[in-house]
């Protein structure tokens, strides 16, 4: 019997309860991730110094969080695992990319853009799970797949104002990070501390050029930019163990729906609080890709309810 047969209708449902409210938690903070960044870029901390502090403060959160649980023993058992590392390690490259290609569209006016990435990566994920993992695709799917694609290429005809490179990179980085962790799993906790490990030395280094040439923000800034660049740790650390918390555990129909969340309070501020520019072009497009997202989630709907 499995293990999920022999726990008692109060445990499943807790863990349900709580599978629910780490992937809701995860999307929110990050559908407001924006505001953050913001605030240090009108401080004048660039988009790559941005990057080198989440990876730095991450660090101590979650060295500090594996000694409180007691997993030194499991992330020691990793880093002997070849295979294993060498999986973290392409998982650390896709989450690097992401991050700074995310930075450094929020920082430069391109929220929009970032928002219509991550509307795009659930359909991606879908096309990897035909491509990688050789999962069957309905009509449904690939109607819904074709729709978007014709948003997506209503925005190369007008590249030069939708900015799409930015959303293709950012989906297509975060589509290979969710397939990695998924297709070899490891516990969320010991990932973000492995993958932190890895940056680790570059971000380190990084910084201390910046400080060595005199343009770094750390040690000359005002209190208030310090206090906020040492928020990027548990800024960076949280989402990502509450996203991979929630992956593993939630039927993949109800996290399909909840990564909505987070591009739509991104897309919400570019436009309602910063003004960015929704063109002719964005409408189509979005028009399109919302529509194709309509189609994939009531298809994942009726699949989950049939099964």
């Amino acid at each position: 019997m499995s293990a999920d047969l022999t726990k008692s209708p109060a445990t499943n449902q807790d863990e349900a309860r709580t599978a629910l409210i780490a992937g809701v938690g995860c999307y929110l903070l990050w559908g407001f991730l924006p505001l953050y960044f913001h605030l240090l870029s009108n401080l004048g901390v660039g988009p790559w110094e941005m990057v080198a502090h989440r990876t730095l403060w991450a660090a101590p959160w979650a060295f500090l969080a594996v000694l409180l649980a007691r997993q030194g023993g499991q992330v020691a058992a990793v880093l002997r695992q070849p295979r294993t590392l060498g999986i973290l390690a392409l998982s650390t490259a896709a989450i690097f990319i992401n991050w700074s290609i995310y930075v450094f569209a929020v920082t430069a006016g391109h929220v929009i853009e970032a928002s219509l990435g991550y509307y795009i990566n659930p359909l991606f994920a879908v096309l990897l799970g035909r491509v990688v993992l050789k999962e069957r695709m309905s009509q449904i799917q690939w109607a819904a797949f074709g729709l978007a694609g014709i948003g997506v290429v209503v925005l190369l005809v007008g590249a030069s104002e939708s900015g799409i490179h930015l959303s293709l990179a950012i989906a297509v980085t975060w589509g290979f990070y969710g397939l990695l962790r998924k297709r070899y799993p490891v516990d969320s906790l010991i990932g973000l501390t492995v993958e932190t490990m890895v940056l680790l030395p570059f971000a380190l280094g990084y910084l201390l050029w910046l400080g060595n040439q005199g343009v770094g923000t750390f040690g000359v800034a005002d209190g208030w930019t310090h206090v906020l660049l040492l928020l990027a740790g548990p800024v960076t650390a949280a989402p990502l163990v509450l996203f991979a918390s929630g992956w593993r555990r939630l039927k993949v129909a109800t996290m399909s729906l909840l990564q909505y969340l987070s591009p739509t309070l991104q897309f919400l501020l570019a436009v309602l609080l910063w003004g960015e520019a929704f063109t002719a072009v964005h409408a189509v497009a979005f028009a399109c890709i919302w529509g194709a997202l309509l189609v994939y989630s009531w298809n994942s709907w009726q699949m989950a309810r049939k099964a």
